[in-house]
């Protein structure tokens, strides 16, 4: 019996019934599956022993889908670049996220896009940057006020004396008849406050903060037991020195302190007070693709204080996230309860305090921005569990292995001798490059994008920081002129403009629709740089990672919904040693597994 005859015309509709069928059971079972890990960790608490049980394995159909297949009928109210953080997760490939879709769209649907500024349009969800809520958020207006008030209070200015006066972490202490904010050490009778500051509730010391604000954070201290609050628009001054001591001290604030309390806009539109099924799951469908769960800051805030974390909802009420995340898992709809795989960040953990590592914490933070430059890597450090340096350098060298499949993305790298293969920042953006054309005297060049996303490597080689550099084993491919010519001829094939993706057209305006251009652009690039290597007699290598066995393909991150397992990094070597000098990954359509040439050897790469 054929199950999917192609000849006979009457079977297609059965075809379509069967397809549909076998879709959703295989859905179903995954979901059931995420259940019980999820179930399991939420009763015994995070731990990153579990990462790999919710990295899915699909098909290639499922990781190219877009998000607009996903997001369907949607409202523009929901930023696209908070859908695409969640869908790209590894554990989102195979989910259903209609009733998180729907229970927002019923909880905001009379409002409109808000991502570009002066219009009602959503951004395109490519890159934080396209959305303008997440840009220049330190200089915007931070003019809230708490509900109730006029809109007209004073300000409340710091005490740099009580401030001064304190070393370590200072938190705001609650003195009702106090003229300016009076501080003490932070301490597990504090309440830290974690938020975003393009909704307004930010500033600094130096500037005060709204009365009412203040008079707010008072209060809900003490509605959660607590003797003092902080957030940063009040603990964290303007000048450097006492910038840094702030900074650096963030970490025990929220590992210590007996609250985080979460504050979001959006999350505060839901009335949740009287914690019916259906308000619990609209809060946390809000929660999943809030400005608050974008961030990168608030990311840090939530892995260092998520032993107990609490949102702030209306009315000023607060309500435990995990109660909110036990109670949907329990008696909610499956398909959102599970969507908490996408946010394992946000999982209760006793192990708060316990340093992240640098693969993790960089593919977490790979979509997460940062207002101010530099900040992705502070915080990078801080998760290690590092002073809050904005060299790269100085982490990579407190670090003694790397997985190695981590390395695969087109994020920045360091320059500096043995570490140029050590990613520069663990933010990735669409990197533009060009390719030549021809070899004629006016050659023309083709633009394209690239966007490699770091995976975390999980179940990769461990690689050996050494003073030479990274010493490791990996699957290597030696390129010559020969293979060079037979790489091209499969894969550097062109079309000419006019069919090719509107992207493509938009990239290149002086290009004719006549012109042809590659259909793999980066393949084309990379094979043009080994050109110009082997004609100057370097000797060049394509590698990919190997598994943690070191006698295997590394295929970790395939088919699992990111840009990964196409690419290989391009090293030479270096003259006069047996070093090799890493170039950048690019596009590479040989895999390993598939190709009996790939050899798998030592390297040490600079």
């Amino acid at each position: 019996m054929v199950l999917f005859p192609e000849v006979e015309e009457g079977h297609k509709e059965s075809r379509e019934v069967l397809r549909i069928f076998l879709w959703a059971v295989w859905q179903r079972s995954v979901m059931l599956y995420f259940y019980y890990v999820l179930e399991v960790q939420l009763s015994q608490g995070y731990s990153p022993r579990w990462n790999s049980m919710l990295a899915i394995k699909g098909i290639k159909r499922l990781s190219d889908l877009d998000s607009d297949v996903y997001r369907e009928d949607g409202i523009d109210y929901m930023c696209n670049w908070a859908f695409e953080v969640l869908r790209t997760s590894r554990s989102s490939i195979c989910l259903d996220f209609r009733t998180m879709i729907s229970r927002f769209n019923a909880h905001f649907g009379d409002r409109v896009g808000r991502c570009m500024k002066d219009t009602e349009d959503t951004c395109l969800g490519d890159k934080p940057e396209s959305c303008q809520r997440f840009t220049a958020t330190e200089t915007s207006p931070q003019s809230f006020h708490a509900s109730g008030c006029s809109g007209f209070c004073d300000k409340i200015m710091w005490s740099e004396e009580s401030y001064k006066s304190l070393a370590g972490p200072r938190a705001v202490r609650l003195d009702v008849g106090a003229k300016n904010l009076q501080y003490c050490k932070a301490s597990p009778l504090t309440m830290a406050i974690s938020h975003v500051w393009s909704h307004g509730q930010g500033g600094r010391p130096e500037h005060g903060i709204n009365l009412c604000l203040h008079q707010l954070y008072m209060y809900l201290a003490v509605l959660v037991e607590c003797e003092s609050y902080w957030i940063d628009s009040t603990c964290i001054p303007n000048e450097h020195k006492l910038r840094m001591e702030a900074i650096n001290g963030i970490n025990s604030v929220f590992t210590t302190s007996r609250v985080v309390l979460i504050s979001d806009a959006d999350l505060q539109s839901v009335d949740a007070s009287n914690e019916d099924l259906n308000s619990l799951e609209t809060l946390m469908s809000v929660l999943l693709v809030c400005d608050w769960n974008v961030r990168a800051w608030t990311m840090l805030e939530a892995i260092r204080g998520r032993k107990n974390v609490f949102l702030l909802c209306k009315s000023r009420q607060v309500i435990s996230m995990m109660e909110l995340f036990r109670h949907v898992l329990k008696n909610g709809a499956i398909d959102l309860a599970v969507l908490l795989g996408s946010a394992q960040h946000l999982l209760q953990s006793s192990e708060s305090d316990k340093p992240v590592a640098i693969e993790d914490s960089g593919s977490l933070l790979s979509q997460r921005h940062a207002s101010r430059p530099g900040d992705e890597v502070v915080i990078w450090s801080l998760l290690n569990n590092l002073p809050g340096s904005k060299s790269p350098l100085d982490l990579w060298r407190s670090q003694k292995h790397v997985r190695s499949g981590y390395l695969m993305s087109s994020t920045p790298r360091v320059h500096s001798d043995g570490y140029n293969w050590a990613p520069s920042e663990p933010y990735v953006r669409p990197q533009s490059r060009t390719v030549s054309l021809g070899n004629d005297d006016h050659q023309k060049m083709q633009n394209y994008m690239v966007c490699y996303r770091p995976y975390d490597g999980e179940g990769s080689f461990l690689a050996n920081i050494i003073d030479r550099g990274l010493e490791g084993i990996w699957c290597i491919r030696q390129v010559d002129a020969d293979v060079l010519v037979t790489y091209r001829n499969n894969f550097c094939d062109k079309t000419p403009l006019g069919v090719g993706y509107p992207s493509e057209q938009e990239l290149n305006p002086d290009l004719d629709e006549e012109d042809e251009v590659f259909e793999q652009p980066d393949t084309a690039n990379v094979c043009n740089m080994i050109e110009g290597f082997l004609k100057n007699g370097t000797i060049v290598r394509m590698i990919k990672p190997v598994a943690s066995c070191g006698t295997k393909p590394y295929g970790g991150g395939s088919k699992r919904g990111e840009a990964y397992g196409v690419v290989g990094a391009l090293c030479v070597l270096i003259a006069g040693s047996d070093t090799w000098r890493w170039k950048g990954v690019y596009q590479w359509l040989e895999a390993p597994e598939e190709f009996p040439f790939w050899e798998i050897d030592k390297m040490v790469i600079a």
